[in-house]
């Protein structure tokens, strides 16, 4: 995010909670509320208050638009976090291109961790995740949507490494020194000098993520990679065909290696009809499943705990943002037209309503947990240096 706040990369997204403007959509200025959420079973909400959950992206503050402007952590945020039932999240603080931002925003965050201890724990290892859950925490993983800002010196991995930065994307949609994000044709992949990064990363234990890439740096870094790696935040292109969303054999690729991928509420899940939906959600999760395995499946959300107000005002920033990224090389099609979420998982509880879809679904509890952040969990601990 740009210093003035009007980012090109979609990270700071905070969105106050309240209706959806469904009727924005359609181009009325009409605000509809939320639908209502499903009602949760005794035995699904015993599920999730027990599992570990993690949002393999996500954040506690503003996200992918600003609007409202974020840095503050205001107490109605704060109390989000707390209701939201999630143990931990993958929190994005790399800025593409800009090494003082990346280190700015850092520090920021360490603040917010000091200012709120009752709320947040910094998760420094594999333990810190069983930690937050005891603790009734949000552990904040600190992770990268990019590594632009590393230039060609890879030296800076280690002092990332050292400032507790747990996973690093190799490529934002963009290209870098690295590799090829999902804007670029697929002829081009991960370079030379991304697989010094990725063998660099492995011997430190930093989880490789290729949520951004596009399908051949991301099998080139399966390919690459001594340890299993993840693609955080994406979904099936067999069910809609984004190029934010990856192939089977990219999905394939990842579970093979021991890897997990993580499925997004965004916009690019398709239009039912205006919009994502949470029936889209389920069938890219159930895709995924059926080509990965039951071991191999998370989420990653991409959006703020707190939900999102889509109103008149909010769908013109989401507008105007999209614009200023495509004229940056670094949008993808479809953000321009449909709010950057899914408004009937709109809900600081929305990973609960995922495992009451599941449920009804007649996913059994043991693959349940596994979604929603025993996959992750799993994959931490076999990257993680203990």
């Amino acid at each position: 995010m740009t210093d003035d706040r009007f980012t090109l990369d979609r990270r700071g997204f905070a969105l106050g909670a309240g209706g959806l403007a469904l009727g924005a959509l359609a181009g009325g200025a009409a605000r509809a509320a939320l639908a209502p959420e499903p009602a949760i079973s005794p035995a699904v909400r015993a599920l999730y208050d027990k599992a570990i959950v993690i949002d393999a992206l996500a954040s506690p503050d503003t996200w992918n638009v600003p609007f409202p402007p974020p840095g503050e952590m205001t107490q109605q945020k704060l109390d989000n976090v707390r209701a939201s039932g999630i143990t931990a999240i993958n929190l994005t603080v790399g800025k593409p291109g800009n090494l003082a931002n990346t280190l700015h925003e850092i520090a920021a965050w360490l603040q917010h961790i000091d200012d709120h201890p009752d709320y947040f724990r910094l998760v420094k290892r594999h333990s810190d995740i069983a930690a937050a859950k005891a603790e009734k925490k949000l552990g904040i993983i600190f992770g990268f949507q990019g590594m632009g800002m590393i230039g060609e010196d890879l030296s800076l991995i280690d002092m990332f490494d050292g400032l507790w930065v747990k996973i690093m994307q190799l490529t934002y949609n963009d290209r870098n020194a690295l590799g090829a994000g999902s804007s670029l044709p697929e002829s081009e992949g991960l370079t030379p000098l991304g697989r010094e990064a990725v063998a660099r990363m492995n011997a430190r234990g930093i989880l490789v993520d290729t949520g951004h890439a596009n399908p051949k740096t991301a099998l080139d870094a399966v390919a690459a990679s001594t340890r299993p790696i993840t693609c955080s935040h994406t979904g099936s292109r067999a069910v809609f065909p984004s190029q934010r969303n990856q192939p089977d054999t990219v999905l394939r690729a990842v579970a093979e290696k021991g890897g997990v991928v993580g499925i997004y509420l965004m916009p690019f899940l398709g239009r039912d009809p205006v919009s994502a939906s949470r029936a889209l959600f389920v069938r890219h999760l159930r895709h995924a499943l059926d080509i990965c395995g039951e071991d191999h499946v998370g989420i990653g959300s991409d959006q703020s705990i707190t939900p999102v107000d889509i109103s008149p005002a909010y769908m013109d920033i989401v507008r105007k943002t999209a614009e200023a990224r495509q004229k940056a090389g670094i949008g993808a099609p479809g953000e321009a037209d449909s709010p950057v979420a899914v408004p009937d998982l709109n809900s600081a509880r929305r990973m609960e309503i995922i495992a009451a879809e599941m449920d009804r679904a007649k996913y059994p509890p043991r693959v349940i947990e596994k979604v929603l952040g025993g996959n992750f969990d799993r994959l931490f601990r076999e990257v993680w240096p203990a």
